[in-house]
């Protein structure tokens, strides 16, 4: 398998990581943390708030967040040991999965659960379904996000062919996203939520299609790993995942802070067309949404859980329309092995540092 550019290019930031750390000095372990965006905006905030406040710190990591283009990338790159961990929704993670020694690829921790994918059009427009999707052409960010295996598994389970009825077409992110649907470039858009609602916060006009409340529950994005990493270093594993879930406590503690730290960090993600106190405002609006699908009550307290039937569904919806070939199991896909660990900390010690958290220093 030829590797991408991308990811070839990671492998040797990686390299030259190692190089400039030099001889004999003491250091945390550095960790390449793959994100499937092309920016690393809000939506992800329990990363960067955990990276700013130095929860990875404590956890003896040094961790770059870096963006990847989408998170088949992100799979790709993981596996192949060009980056540590990702996070990353389950679509060709899993495909890879079905084939032994493809992608060895394990998740242990679920951050998203409920599906972040959302299919809209202009409000004008005379698609009403997705079953009107038949011979359209859906704009997504990049051909490596995981947007074409869920809108081929909506198509296919609207009764199209996914191969024959729809195609996908990448048009960038933003802007230049719902420009492409406003010239007619494409017909629809299959992006994740934090992008749609960013959309939304930025003034421009889209209508969503129901995609019903059987794939809108499915569960998504997870933390994930090559699974000599789970066996060979459990406990770096678990620290990172340790300090994300802080950085999630902090952020549903106050969004605005973990607003304007992620901002702080990636500077490139902050709106710079409105003013900033519109810009805070959809930031926010971004953020939160995301974060009420951080967290079930099916969990009942414990972050990261992953639920066995919820799973089992989403391995059965993409067995039915095609894109898994066979059946799964379980225990192949995810462990929960590390989550009694990851919840050990004082969750009312992290909401009090979001309270008493003072904006101005973020100027």
């Amino acid at each position: 398998m030829t590797m991408p550019k991308s990811i070839r290019a990671l492998a040797l930031l990686a390299t030259g990581l190692c190089l400039l750390a030099g001889p004999g000095q003491a250091a945390d372990i550095k960790i390449k943390a793959l994100i499937p965006a092309k920016l690393i905006n809000e939506a992800f905030s329990p990363l960067s708030v955990a990276k700013y406040l130095g929860y990875f710190t404590e956890e003896g990591l040094d961790v770059n967040l870096i963006a990847v283009g989408g998170s088949n990338e992100v799979a790709l790159a993981v596996s192949t040991g060009a980056g540590d961990i990702g996070l990353a929704s389950p679509g060709q993670a899993l495909v890879g999965m079905q084939s032994p020694g493809a992608l060895d690829l394990e998740y242990f921790y679920e951050a998203n659960y409920r599906s972040i994918w959302s299919v809209t059009v202009k409000p004008d427009s005379p698609i009403r379904s997705i079953k009107d999707l038949k011979g359209k052409r859906i704009g997504m960010a990049a051909m490596g996000s995981a947007a074409a295996t869920f809108g081929k598994a909506l198509a296919a389970e609207a009764g199209l062919d996914p191969v024959r009825d729809i195609s996908f077409i990448a048009v960038g992110s933003g802007a230049q996203a719902v420009g492409a649907l406003n010239l007619n470039a494409v017909d629809a858009l299959i992006f994740s939520t934090q992008e749609t609602n960013k959309f939304e916060a930025n003034g421009f006009k889209i209508r969503y299609l129901d995609t019903g409340e059987g794939f809108a529950s499915l569960p998504d994005v997870g933390l994930v790993t090559r699974r000599e990493v789970l066996a060979d270093n459990p406990k770096m594993l678990t620290g990172f995942a340790r300090a994300v879930a802080k950085g999630y406590v902090f952020s549903v503690a106050n969004p605005a802070a973990a607003v304007k730290i992620s901002w702080k960090l990636f500077p490139e993600s902050e709106p710079k067309n409105v003013s900033p106190e519109e810009a805070l405002k959809g930031g926010i609006m971004v953020n939160t949404k995301r974060m009420e699908i951080w967290d079930s009550p099916k969990t009942k307290g414990v972050y990261g859980l992953f639920i066995d039937a919820d799973w089992k569904r989403l391995v059965d919806f993409m067995k039915t329309n095609g894109i898994l070939k066979e059946e799964l199991p379980l225990d192949r896909i995810f462990t929960n092995a590390l989550i009694p660990e990851i919840n050990k900390f004082d969750r009312e010690k992290v909401r009090k540092q979001a309270r008493d958290f003072d904006l101005v220093t973020m100027k």
